[in-house]
């Protein structure tokens, strides 16, 4: 793998973790690239798309039962 494929799932997360803060799939993607090691580039728009379908969705995110709130900028925000 050499990119990661960024679906509104994997830009919601990105920017709600603080991985990224771009508006562009291909920026956040390059941030992305940046963070993860290359094994992993193949399973992460997987794990955000299923993260984002099941937690962490658009209008009613899960944050009380999200086992990653303790590094989501949303969740601490939204918290405080």
């Amino acid at each position: 793998p050499v990119g990661i494929a960024v679906d509104t799932h994997a830009k919601r997360i990105a920017n709600r973790l603080g991985l990224s803060y771009e508006t562009l799939p291909e920026k956040i993607e390059q941030d992305l690239i940046n963070i993860f090691p290359k094994q992993y580039l193949k399973d992460i728009n997987h794990l955000f798309m299923w993260h984002g379908r099941n937690i962490c969705t658009a209008r009613n995110p899960k944050c009380n039962i999200c086992p990653i709130n303790k590094y989501c900028n949303h969740y601490k925000n939204t918290n405080n």
